[in-house]
């Protein structure tokens, strides 16, 4: 499994607008309908913020894993976005977050999913490789960082 499958330089939003935590997922599920195959936007940002009030996705280093499981997709879908001010996300280590992974998974799927999740949680351990994205002026370099990092060219 590899996210740069899933992230193309349309499925990134580099500037984000939100202040809030509901504006930035309401952003990138705007992004997720505008980009992929979404039976219903409502829906997702519904099951999105739903999960979110389980327990915040914001991790630490700047970094907010926002997802959920919805039938208002057929297969794993996925955005990123960058706010270059940062968000309030409730994160571990009362950081705000910069960089958000969106990602929305069938109800009946659940391998890729926690791939992916497990994926992201690995590379962002790289704290150079963070910055490269934050800082990223293209989308295209978004997704060139993830290639790179996935293939083990770049350690970040």
């Amino acid at each position: 499994m590899k996210l740069a499958d899933y992230i193309t330089p349309a499925r990134v939003k580099l500037g984000l607008d939100g202040d809030t935590k509901e504006e930035i997922i309401e952003e990138l599920v705007s992004l997720l309908a505008d980009t992929h195959k979404v039976t219903d936007a409502d829906v997702i940002y519904d099951a999105v913020m739903s999960r979110e009030r389980q327990g915040s996705t914001g991790l630490e280093k700047g970094i907010a894993i926002p997802h959920a499981k919805s039938d208002a997709v057929k297969k794993l879908s996925m955005v990123v976005g960058v706010s270059r001010d940062g968000v309030d996300f409730e994160s571990r280590d009362g950081k705000s977050a910069h960089l958000f992974f969106l990602m929305v998974a069938p109800t009946s799927e659940s391998g890729p999913h926690v791939q992916a999740i497990a994926k992201i949680v690995k590379i962002i351990k790289l704290d150079k490789f963070i910055r490269k994205l934050v800082d990223a002026k293209a989308p295209d370099e978004v997704v060139e960082a993830i290639s790179r990092v996935e293939a083990g060219v770049d350690e970040g």
